[in-house]
């Protein structure tokens, strides 16, 4: 059977470290997808938006987004007069024009599409300023822009997809955009029908377990938005609500990409048991995460890492462990020991994450941290989304505890954090460690690079770890207590195996558990083991 041809639709990708187009591992994950599937050379069409001003704000690179497109290899799609190829879509009762700026790697390419065009009015110029714009209503723009302006691009460079897979629901009006398509044809189907007729080239995936995920608008918002554009495919409004209306009387995108699909994955087993305990008919299916080797192994790490010998391993770790360790300095003046136990935390902080249980009892950690004969350091990165009070407020908290003076030189918090520090402290952490509250991290591959490097795991059985034994490869953090015992844990198991080396000084029992680390990535956790699971579940039953 030919290998089907893929559209996959995402608000967000984390491609070029240059380019904060993405505001966390949703967007990560696209990326390390897109490039599984171009060094598979599969046939496959990513779509997304590009955003001109960063995420967060305090991204210190000045260079214009279309220079570091060009930078990165992207040009604007162009016919053979040597034109800009555009596509427009209909918003409220205005026809926003989008040109793409694409990037091709054999029979896989990424289009980012740009509303911020001259012949746009300045309203519509500025849907691709931000990534998850403060208001709804301009979410919901830029969704519509992603799905119906996809679509349209796609049409426009001649592309012609079997199956469309919809990556959260940002991007569930791809799906809504084809059942249009197939009223226009056939306008005496209703919207339902429509969409019956299409389900099985849709598919989708769901990154969150929180309620609270995508967008909800109250219906006056989306009609002002979206009504016309249904209108003018002869579709009635009132249609959408049967697909998207919450029980609160609320739109939700996520309700829209779950009742559209034929069948969608959960990014882990944990996270469909959890969606199934909620949601006894829910049609998700299970395809848990995979990191792309080639983006998160270090540098220094050859093709076959596992048959170094121990001291050829540890050398190499080092090395990365002193890179991290300059970088910290050049960025705070904070100037930590290569020879410590150093672990790491570091993802985005919001109040699931529980990154407060680190620093719960500064006193007991300043004792790990200044131990005579076994010190641990520690290392912190992450930011909280800009709307979350809570998570930055934690944030706060944090780089207050790296400042206390008893923990000083032993505690740094890392700033910026982006896919270049990311890469640093995967590959520079000795013990990685995780601390969300069992069930709600739905994946978290971040553990994964860190794994994949050879750092030992210290974390809630939950998300992908949950799927595998512990034991083995680092340490749980328990549900009772689990301050209490992360410290006992360091200070009695930890620290005890990092310092007890051989004749030679290394340590053989810690480097045996990195091996397992690094096994268990390569077997069953990569990118490409992702991308083949999407084929056997989600694609090609669709073209079957």
């Amino acid at each position: 059977m030919n290998q089907p041809t893929v559209a996959y639709f995402s608000a967000e990708y984390a491609i070029a470290d240059d380019m904060p187009i993405y505001a966390g591992g949703l967007g990560v994950l696209a990326a390390d997808l897109v490039l599984e599937a171009a060094e598979q050379n599969r046939s496959f069409n990513a779509v997304g938006l590009i955003y001109h001003l960063a995420f967060t704000g305090d991204d210190p690179d000045q260079r214009p987004m279309t220079k570091r497109l060009k930078v990165n290899g992207f040009e604007i799609a162009k016919n053979a007069l040597g034109k800009p190829i555009l596509a427009s879509v209909l918003i409220s009762k205005r026809t926003v024009v989008m040109q793409a700026w694409v990037k091709t790697w054999g029979n896989t390419r990424l289009i980012l599409l740009d509303t911020n065009l001259a012949k746009n009015a300045p309203v519509d110029r500025a849907i691709c300023d931000r990534l998850y714009a403060s208001d709804p209503s301009l979410q919901l723009a830029q969704e519509i822009c992603l799905g119906f302006g996809g679509t349209a691009m796609l049409d426009e460079l001649e592309v012609k997809p079997n199956v469309y897979h919809l990556n959260e629901g940002h991007a569930a009006m791809a799906g809504l955009a084809v059942a249009l398509r197939e009223k226009t044809a056939r306008p005496e189907l209703s919207l339902k029908q429509a969409l019956e007729a299409v389900r099985e080239r849709l598919v989708g995936t769901k990154h969150t377990i929180l309620s609270g995920a995508g967008i909800l608008l109250d219906w006056g918002s989306v009609y002002h938005q979206l009504g016309p554009l249904l209108e003018s495919h002869g579709a009635a409004f009132d249609e959408l609500k049967e697909f998207a209306n919450l029980p609160s009387g609320d739109y939700s995108d996520t309700k829209l990409l779950m009742e559209i699909v034929r069948r969608a994955n959960g990014v882990s087993k944990i996270h469909v048991e959890a969606e199934l305990h909620d949601h006894p008919t829910s049609k998700l299916v299970a395809i848990t995460n995979g990191v792309f080797r080639g983006r998160w192994a270090a540098k220094n790490w050859n093709e076959s890492p596992l048959a170094l010998s121990d001291a050829e391993m540890w050398a190499k770790h080092i090395d990365n462990k002193r890179a991290l360790l300059e970088l910290i300095e050049a960025r705070t003046g904070d100037r930590l020991d290569p020879d410590a136990l150093t672990v790491v935390w570091a993802r985005r902080m919001a109040s699931y994450k529980r990154p407060e249980l680190l620093i719960n009892d500064l006193k007991r950690l300043g004792k790990l941290a200044h131990h005579a004969s076994r010190p641990v350091q520690f290392v912190v990165a992450g930011r909280a989304n800009p709307t979350d009070t809570v998570g930055a407020d934690l944030m706060n908290r944090v780089i207050a505890a790296s400042k206390s003076p008893g923990l000083e030189p032993r505690f740094a918090y890392l700033p910026n954090y982006n896919p270049v520090s990311a890469k640093m402290l995967v590959g520079g952490a000795d013990l990685w460690l995780n601390t969300p509250i069992r069930g709600y991290e739905a994946c978290g591959t971040s553990g994964m690079k860190a794994s994949l490097n050879g750092a030992l795991q210290f974390s809630t059985s939950d998300g992908w770890l949950d799927e595998v034994n512990i034991g083995q490869i680092g340490w749980e953090v328990p549900e009772h207590n689990p301050a209490e015992a992360l410290y006992d844990t360091l200070e009695h198991t930890v620290a005890p195996l990092y310092y007890t080396r051989n004749a030679d000084g290394i340590p053989e029992d810690w480097i045996a558990m990195m091996r397992a680390n690094i096994e268990l990535i390569l077997n069953n956790f990569t990118a490409t083991r992702m991308l083949d699971d999407y084929y056997a579940k989600l694609y090609d039953p669709a073209v079957r």
